[in-house]
C-alpha cells in the first residue's frame, strides 16, 4: 500500500516545490517592483522641482542639466560595472540592500544642500547608490523566472518606473506647493531606508550564502570585463540595443528634466497642479507601455523573439511627432496629453530590449550584459540629454530672461527628432538577430 501512494507522493512533493518556488519568485518581483519605484521616485523628483531650485539658488538652465542628469549619471554608470561583477559573485538581495539605504540617504541629503556644489555632490551620492540596483535585480530576475516569462516579469519591473515618476510628480509637486523643495527630497528619500531591511531579511537569492571575502576573489574562468566587451564586440544586434537604449534615455530624460521649465514658463502651471497631471499622464501611459511591451514581448516573441524590437523602434518614430504636438500645444491640458506618446514609447522598449540583452549574452554574462548596456546608456542619455537640453535652451534664450519659455520649446523640438534616431537602432537590432536566426 506504500508502494501504491509514493509516486502521488512525489508528484505532490514536486508540485509544493514548483508553487513554492513560483510564491519566491513573485514576491521577490514585487519587492523589486518596489525598488525600482523607489529608485525613480528619488531619481525623477529633482525634475518637478527643478524651477524652483533654479529660482532659489539662481542657476541657469545648463546648471540644471547638470544637476539632474550628469551629476547622478558619472558614478551611476561608471559603478555599474564593477557591481554588476560583484553581483555574478556575491548575495545579489544583499547588493540591492545596502543600494537602496545609500540612495535613500543621499536623497534625504538633496533637501539640506546650500548651493549649486552641494547639490551636485549629493546627487553624486544618489547615483553611486542606485548604480548596484540594476544588474542585480535584472540578473535576480532572471534566474527566478524561466525564459517563457521572463519579458512580462522585466515588463513589471519596467511599470515601476512610471509608479515612481508618478510618485515624484505628483507627490513632489504637492509637497514643494505646500512647503518648500527640500520637503520633497526628505519625503522622497526616508521610505527607501525601510525597504533595505525588508530586503536584507525577506528577500532570498537563490544561488545562496556566499561569504563577501570570497566574492572579491579571483574566480577560475571568471568572465572579466574585457572578456564580456570582447564577447559582445562580435554581436552587432548587442551594439544597435546599447545605441538605441542611450537615444530613448537621451529624450526620456531629457524631456523630464524640464517637465517644470516647461510648464511653469509657457503655461504659467502651479506646481501642485503640474505635479498631479504629469504624476497620472506619466503612470497611466508610462505604466500601461512598460506592461504592454512586456505582455508584446511574451505573446509575439513566441512565434518571432525579435520581432517585438521592430515594433519599439515603430513606437518610437510614431512617438516624435507626438512629443513636437506637446511642446508646441496652446494649452496645459492638452501639452499633457500629447506628452503621452513619448511617454508610452519610454517604456514600451523595457521589457523587448533588456529580454533581448538576456537573449545575446551568456550565462556568465547576464549581469556584465545589462551593466554595460546601462553604463553606456546611462552616460550618454541620462548624463548628457538634460544637459543638451539645457544648453539649447541657454543658447536660444542668449541671457534674455523673456525668451526663456520659446528658447525652451526649440530646445525640446530638437530633442524629439533623436526618437527617429533610436527607431532606426532597433530596426537595424531586428535585422541582425534575424540574419543569426537563418
Amino acid at each position: 500500500m506504500v508502494e501504491d501512494i509514493r509516486p502521488n507522493e512525489g508528484i505532490e512533493n514536486s508540485a509544493d516545490s514548483e508553487s513554492a518556488s513560483r510564491r519566491r519568485a513573485n514576491y521577490a518581483l514585487a519587492v523589486l517592483f518596489i525598488v525600482m519605484m523607489l529608485n525613480f521616485l528619488d531619481r525623477q523628483v529633482i525634475s518637478i522641482v527643478a524651477e524652483p531650485i533654479k529660482r532659489d539658488l539662481g542657476l541657469s538652465d545648463t546648471q540644471l542639466g547638470l544637476m539632474t542628469g550628469l551629476s547622478f549619471a558619472i558614478f551611476y554608470t561608471t559603478l555599474a560595472i564593477p557591481l554588476a561583477a560583484l553581483a555574478d559573485r556575491w548575495n545579489r538581495s544583499r547588493i540591492i540592500a545596502i543600494s537602496i539605504a545609500i540612495w535613500s540617504l543621499m536623497t534625504v541629503l538633496c533637501g539640506m544642500a546650500g548651493n549649486f556644489m552641494q547639490l551636485f555632490l549629493a546627487r553624486v551620492g544618489v547615483g553611486i547608490g542606485e548604480a548596484g540596483s540594476g544588474p542585480a535585480s535584472h540578473s535576480l530576475i532572471a534566474d527566478l523566472f524561466p525564459p517563457e516569462r521572463r519579458a512580462g516579469a522585466l515588463g513589471i519591473m519596467g511599470a515601476a518606473v512610471p509608479v515612481g515618476a508618478f510618485l515624484a510628480y505628483a507627490g513632489g509637486g504637492y509637497i514643494t506647493e505646500m512647503f518648500s523643495w527640500r520637503a520633497a527630497f526628505l519625503l522622497a528619500g526616508l521610505p527607501g531606508l525601510i525597504i533595505a531591511v525588508v530586503i536584507w531579511f525577506t528577500v532570498r537569492d537563490p544561488r545562496g550564502k556566499v561569504s563577501l571575502a570570497k566574492a572579491f576573489q579571483p574566480v577560475a574562468g571568471e568572465m572579466t570585463l574585457r572578456q564580456a566587451l570582447l564577447e559582445l564586440s562580435g554581436k552587432r544586434a548587442y551594439w544597435h540595443l546599447v545605441a538605441a537604449g542611450v537615444l530613448v534615455q537621451f529624450v526620456s530624460y531629457g524631456l523630464a528634466s524640464f517637465y517644470g521649465g516647461l510648464f511653469v514658463r509657457v503655461h504659467g502651471m502651479d506646481y501642485g497642479e503640474l505635479g498631479w497631471k504629469l504624476g497620472v499622464m506619466v503612470g497611466l501611459t508610462g505604466g500601461f507601455g512598460a506592461w504592454f511591451g512586456g505582455k508584446v514581448g511574451d505573446i509575439i516573441g513566441k512565434r518571432d523573439p525579435v520581432l517585438p524590437l521592430l515594433v519599439s523602434g515603430m513606437v518610437l518614430v510614431i512617438a516624435a511627432p507626438g512629443m513636437i504636438a506637446a511642446v508646441n500645444a496652446g494649452n496645459a491640458n492638452l501639452a499633457i496629453i500629447l506628452l503621452g506618446f513619448p511617454t508610452f514609447a519610454a517604456t514600451f522598449y523595457f521589457g523587448p530590449s533588456f529580454a533581448a540583452v538576456q537573449l545575446l549574452a551568456t550565462d556568465r554574462t547576464r549581469a556584465m550584459a545589462v551593466a554595460i548596456y546601462l553604463m553606456v546608456a546611462g552616460l550618454i542619455g541620462l548624463g548628457i540629454g538634460p544637459v543638451f537640453v539645457g544648453g539649447l535652451s541657454d543658447y536660444f534664450a542668449n541671457g534674455h530672461s523673456e525668451l526663456e519659455a520659446i528658447a525652451l520649446q526649440e530646445a525640446l523640438m530638437i530633442l524629439a527628432m533623436f526618437n527617429l534616431w533610436a527607431g532606426f537602432h532597433y530596426w537595424r537590432v531586428w535585422v541582425w538577430m534575424k540574419r543569426q536566426r537563418t
